[in-house]
């Protein structure tokens, strides 16, 4: 018995130093034959470190969890950016005509009708519909800023800096801000606006003052007279000026999507007004269409006033 004690001790001391195995120990106590207790040590096998799994070094887990952190962050501000169709295909349609425009207008047509405008402003000594129009687009801006800044709480962009664009730049600097801007349909009240949307934007002597200035366009440029006279020969000119010169076409166009963006945020400034049942909202944003410019000052002037 004590042969075959010597003989296991000596195996698994052996086994003990066998590479990939470090020795843990536990003690046990067996009977010699003469029903003695002797004391022998049993090695227990445990997995070598070197064969566990091991998982990633904590700096590369922290600059992989950098890197996530600082890609979101980019993508953060671009992630919730929505396109509107509509608003998108003008402003792409109104630069490609442009420039299309500009490429194939006999040289220094534009250049022309410019420089009687440096001279002149209210008499340019050119077409009175185009000089209408012309003039019309430095004014629309302010309309179209009295429909526009009441939603613009919320928006992604700022609306100012495009608003301001606009009066010279037209639906090319609006543009953008139009094609992301996203519809705010809720009621209302003053106290949520800015100082000066609530002052004078929302401002019903500014308002009446803005239609007369605007409603004045059409008089000062010599339209009405022009129109009374010989309607014929008005629109005969007007048409050769837009065929020769890209200013006049390129002009013609913005002012008629400046038109269609003005109507078409009508029934949701209505809605902010508590007006959103039945046709009402969209006969009124189309009966502006009739007279372009005068249309949009005029609804601004007799639109219900936000609650207090």
């Amino acid at each position: 018995m004590k042969i075959f004690s010597t003989l296991f001790l000596l195996s698994a001391v052996s086994f003990d130093t066998a590479t990939g195995f470090a020795p843990g120990h536990s003690k046990q106590f067996a009977k010699s034959g003469s029903g003695v207790g002797t004391e022998i040590t049993i090695p227990l096998l445990t997995v070598s470190s070197s064969l566990q799994p091991k998982s990633l070094h904590p700096t590369i887990l922290k600059s992989k969890d950098n890197d996530v952190a600082e890609s979101d962050a980019q993508l953060g501000f671009w992630s919730d950016v929505s396109i509107n169709p509509p608003y998108a295909v003008a402003f792409v349609t109104f630069l490609a005509f442009a420039f299309y425009r500009s490429f194939t207008e006999p040289d220094g047509a534009s250049t022309k009708v410019l420089e009687g405008f440096f001279a002149d402003p209210l008499n340019p000594g050119c077409n009175e519909l185009f000089v209408t129009i012309f003039n019309l687009l430095g004014l629309y801006f302010v309309p179209i800023s009295c429909l526009v800044m009441p939603g613009a709480k919320g928006q992604k962009f700022p609306a100012t800096p495009f608003l301001l664009g606009s009066m010279l730049g037209g639906y090319g600097f609006l543009g953008p801000y139009m094609m992301t801007r996203k519809p705010s349909l809720e009621i209302a009240n003053k106290s949520e606006l800015g100082w000066f949307t609530t002052n004078v934007l929302e401002n019903k002597i500014v308002n009446w003052t803005v239609l007369a200035v605007i409603s004045s366009a059409y008089v000062s440029s010599g339209f009405i007279n022009a129109l009374l006279d010989d309607s014929n020969k008005l629109l005969s000119g007007y048409g050769e000026l837009f065929a020769n010169t890209a200013i006049a076409s390129a002009s013609t166009m913005d002012f008629f999507i400046l038109t269609l963006v003005a109507a078409s945020l009508i029934p949701e400034d209505l809605a902010r007004r508590g007006v959103k049942e039945g046709a009402a909202p969209y006969t009124i944003a189309a009966s502006t269409v009739l007279l372009p410019g005068v249309g949009a000052a005029l609804y601004c002037a007799l639109r219900p006033e936000l609650e207090e």
